[in-house]
């Protein structure tokens, strides 16, 4: 008995120290492993820059039917950095103003691309009030968690410039993106007596000249106070109308002289022939709208209608770069171009990101707050 398990150690040990010989002789070069043992493979990371490079690269490919939309919303996924365990619920879209309005149809139709790159719901909240400050207040007091955005216009360093708020737009948000730029322009009646922009000042030197455009004190009052600052001792009046329509009927019904308008919202009745631009308050002429700029006359305006999206402030800054790159991916993808192009907003660009928003916000709530001083609105 003593003998057999002596023989039965003796096999084992001999099995032992084969399987350790074979273990300590080299693999052939082919079947070497990449990595040793308990290292992973570095994961390659983008800039920011490359980023963008890449975003812009596949929605071109989108665009140009190089890549199915399918196959390009995949890559925009996998080139997007994600952050961990983020978004894992729906999120709150509120847009300060009613269903129907530039403001709702531009949250609608970016958060229906964006829907697409980040798998999950965006629900559009309507909370019209206060020229969007209703909306603003509501956004303010949610978790800075990136389930709450809002849509905001230049209304908002408008309000902030007045000091009527409890709160300051430009220091209690997290700017995420800003999309479309200003594309107002002035709109006389086809058969108005002023046949230029000139004829219209030499007029207002001694006529009274009526302009209407949205809400008092707005981006339009502004636009035309500015106006009168650099052209001196004109008679222009502002009459404010909180309702597009409205605008549009005073000015086909001879009741006011001159309309401030986006181009998209009466293209129509330029295109029937029922108005025609005058002037486009602008550094660069707008495409398909036949009319000189304020830098053709040597007038400047700073303040015009912009659109883009503010979180919560104090939002984590990779989550804030996410929504970012997000909306900006949005902005490229044929559905939102298509609506940007029939709306004109397409004719000027409005694209800045987080910093650059951020700066350009802060610098209009100063030009805004002296225009303001200027006005009589605050002291």
């Amino acid at each position: 008995m003593n003998k057999k398990l002596g023989l039965l150690m003796f096999v084992m040990l001999a099995l032992v120290l084969i399987a350790a010989a074979c273990g300590s002789e080299p693999s052939s070069s082919s079947e070497e492993p990449n990595n040793q043992e308990g290292e992973t493979a570095p994961e390659s990371t983008l800039s920011q820059e490359e980023v963008l490079a890449e975003i812009e690269r596949i929605t071109d490919q989108i665009n140009s039917g190089d890549l199915s939309e399918e196959e390009g919303i995949e890559e925009l996924k996998a080139v997007i950095p994600k952050p961990e365990g983020y978004p894992s619920r729906n999120i709150e879209y509120v847009v300060g103003w009613g269903e129907g309005g530039g403001s709702d149809r531009y949250a609608r139709h970016i958060a229906m691309e964006a829907e697409k790159i980040m798998d999950t719901k965006i629900i559009i909240n309507n909370m019209p009030g206060g020229a969007g400050e209703v909306a603003l207040a509501y956004m303010l007091d949610q978790p800075a968690d990136g389930y709450t955005i809002y849509g905001a216009i230049t209304s908002q360093v408008i309000n902030e410039a007045l000091g009527e708020q409890p709160y300051s737009f430009t220091e209690e948000t997290t700017f995420i993106i800003r999309n479309q730029g200003a594309t107002e322009v002035f709109w006389v009646r086809e058969d108005s007596p002023f046949e230029t922009w000139d004829d219209l000042v030499e007029h207002a030197k001694q006529n009274e000249v009526t302009f209407t455009g949205a809400g008092s004190p707005g981006d339009d009052e502004l636009r035309i106070a500015e106006l009168v600052q650099q052209l001196g001792d004109v008679k222009f009046t502002y009459i404010p109308s909180q309702e597009s329509g409205e605008r549009v009927a005073s000015l086909l019904g001879g009741h006011i002289d001159v309309l401030h308008e986006t181009a998209g919202a009466v293209i129509d009745l330029y295109h029937d022939g029922q108005i025609r631009p005058i002037l486009i308050p602008s550094d660069v002429p707008f495409e398909g709208i036949d009319a000189p700029t304020t830098a053709d006359y040597g007038l400047t305006v700073s303040v015009g209608r912009w659109r883009g999206i503010n979180a919560p402030g104090g939002l984590d800054p990779e989550i804030q770069q996410y929504l970012h790159n997000v909306f900006y991916a949005a902005s490229l993808m044929p559905g939102y171009k298509q609506y940007e192009k029939e709306s004109y907003l397409d004719i000027v660009p409005g694209y800045l990101n987080s910093e650059d928003y951020e700066k350009a916000a802060k610098e209009e709530v100063e030009i805004v707050r002296e225009m303001l001083r200027d006005l009589g609105y605050i002291e």
